[in-house]
């Protein structure tokens, strides 16, 4: 399934399915008022990438008591025939996470697991729907892994020209993924289970359909989301869990962070820290 972003704020966006022309999903993302408070362990806190080495819980923010300022929202997924598929309910920036009839929680629910062991350059997010899948991520691209096939199954196409064919006498980037034999069994023997894996730029194999150009710069081009449907997940558990990577991954890598509003402003600010990083590296 190939489905393209019709607007920069992937919280405020209709998805097309790219094969019909259709639009396959509504995103919609609003202020709200806050919702009786539940007690919740602070495993159920947002992601917070960290730096450092070593397995990390999973937690965007510092567990603190709610301020009066929080701001709320709601984001909302409907699907082509206007039904909600899902909905993440907002404090701050810590969502609460409801797929279909199944209210599945924060973000450790939804990747089932609770650490992280971080990589320098690759952080590694295990899936709750397959012991054999798991989210890959780098400062530049943002995977869906099959780790028993050893084959990337999703990819989230971001700043980029899509060529409607591919490209003669273009050929695919090898992978250069090297996993050992033994699976990821449980989230708990994630971090050893890695141990012996080395992700470096894990790339998809080109779309037989089309050829993704990037542009290298914030806002120019356009975003596609391109994913295989799996049997044991409905497409909108995946569609969610790349939104929720992406804001993850922009935290690990000290990306511009994902803002809910004026996404041209977060976007104008992370061109500037590309022209900055590249001209510091031009001149070491």
């Amino acid at each position: 399934m190939l489905l393209k972003f019709t607007a920069p704020d992937m919280l405020n966006s209709a998805l097309v399915d790219v094969a019909t022309g259709s639009r396959a999903y509504d995103i919609t993302t609003v202020f709200s008022s806050p919702e009786p408070p539940c007690p919740k362990s602070e495993s159920s806190s947002h992601p917070e990438p960290s730096s450092s080495s070593g397995p990390k819980k999973i937690s965007d923010k510092p567990a603190v008591e709610i301020a009066s300022n929080t701001i709320y929202r709601k984001t909302t997924v409907r699907d082509s025939d206007g039904k909600v598929v899902a909905q993440m309910d907002w404090t701050g920036r810590r969502p609460s996470i409801t797929i279909r009839d199944e209210k599945i929680g924060g973000l450790t629910e939804l990747f089932g697991s609770n650490t992280v062991p971080f990589m320098p350059k690759v952080m590694i997010i295990p899936t709750r729907f397959d012991t054999e899948f798991i989210w890959t991520a780098t400062a530049d691209s943002l995977t869906l892994f099959d780790y028993d096939s050893e084959t990337v199954k999703g990819a989230f196409h971001q700043n980029v020209v899509r060529m409607p064919a591919p490209l003669k006498g273009l050929k695919s980037k090898p992978s250069r993924t090297k996993l050992s034999s033994s699976g990821l069994s449980s989230s708990s023997s994630l971090s050893s289970s890695l141990s012996s894996v080395n992700l470096s730029e894990p790339c998809l194999k080109q779309n037989p359909h089309s050829t993704f150009i990037p542009t290298h710069i914030t806002g120019v081009g356009s975003n596609y989301l391109e994913f295989d449907s799996h049997p044991l997940a409905d497409d909108v558990e995946i569609i969610i869990s790349f939104l929720m990577m992406e804001i993850v991954r922009r935290g690990r890598f000290n990306l511009s962070p994902y803002t809910f509003e004026k996404p041209k402003t977060w976007q104008f600010k992370e061109v500037r820290q590309n022209l900055l990083r590249n001209l510091r590296r031009n001149t070491v």
